[in-house]
């Protein structure tokens, strides 16, 4: 079988991988956690060094100790009841663009906030104690515009990690994605949560 033989270490490509593509509108619509884009968008954020908001290390560094706090889920960044008082439809929050790993501790301190006032909630804790470039900087490893996040900017906010996560999909099929105007989103999905 060709496919086997190329993950042997074969040269030549199996038709699959070099007919495989990815539509960018689908970003929009991925809402279900058993879609396999879905999973996989997660996997690669955390693939490239994703940190807890809490933490501070990289999500898969996370240890067992203290396993309640550390509980790893995938969670909005702009929080549902914000979003929810904002007039943003579900079909947009919870879109997997507005979620990202992080553990049940900074979940649990972002709660229903605005994001430009979780923000300073979580730099300002004993165990963090973070100055923007800190945060900044541990944002940018979930591919998060943190200037859109501060300013509390949702529609920025979800056109820049679209074009962000777009790059991180296009480096791991190794090929181009098409160019998609970035309010490309619709109320239809692969399978509602």
């Amino acid at each position: 079988m060709q496919e086997v033989y190329w993950i042997e270490g074969g040269k030549e490509e199996p038709s699959p991988v070099i007919d495989a593509n990815f539509q960018p509108t689908r970003l929009g619509t991925l809402r279900s956690r058993n879609s396999a884009a879905y999973k996989g968008i997660n996997v690669l954020v955390q693939r490239e060094g994703a940190q807890d908001f809490f933490w501070k290390v990289a999500i898969r560094d996370l240890d067992e100790t203290d396993w309640e706090e550390r509980k790893l889920d995938i969670h909005h960044i702009f929080p549902r009841n914000w979003c929810d008082k904002n007039d943003i439809p579900p079909s947009r929050y919870n879109s997997i663009l507005n979620k990202t790993p992080i553990s049940f501790k900074a979940n649990r301190m972002i709660g229903g906030k605005a994001p430009s006032e979780y923000l300073v909630q979580l730099q300002k804790h004993d165990s963090v104690q973070l100055d923007d470039a800190g945060m900044n900087a541990i944002l940018a490893t979930h591919q998060i515009d943190a200037i859109k996040l501060r300013q509390d900017d949702f529609e920025g906010f979800m056109a820049s990690r679209q074009r962000m996560i777009l790059g991180k999909i296009e480096a791991a099929m190794g090929k181009p994605i098409l160019a998609v105007d970035d309010s490309a989103f619709s109320d239809v999905t692969d399978e509602e949560e």
